[in-house]
């Protein structure tokens, strides 16, 4: 993974998903800043492809 997508144990943890036309969720990305999840999150969306995207903290990873 690069840098900017490491998951310290001290950080919480924050899950980009694909949602596809079923309703079925899958897993993508992990990051430590919301900030790159989301911006990861908007360049999929720019790219016009008809799955949904969304980012999701993950309220298991520690605090």
């Amino acid at each position: 993974m690069t840098r900017s997508t490491e998951i310290g144990k001290d950080r919480p943890c924050w899950v980009l998903y694909r949602l596809d036309d079923n309703g079925n969720e899958v897993e993508m990305r992990r990051f430590a800043s919301r900030e790159v999840a989301e911006a990861v999150m908007r360049d999929y969306d720019a790219r016009g492809h008809k799955q949904a995207y969304l980012v999701r903290e993950d309220k298991d990873s520690p605090a």
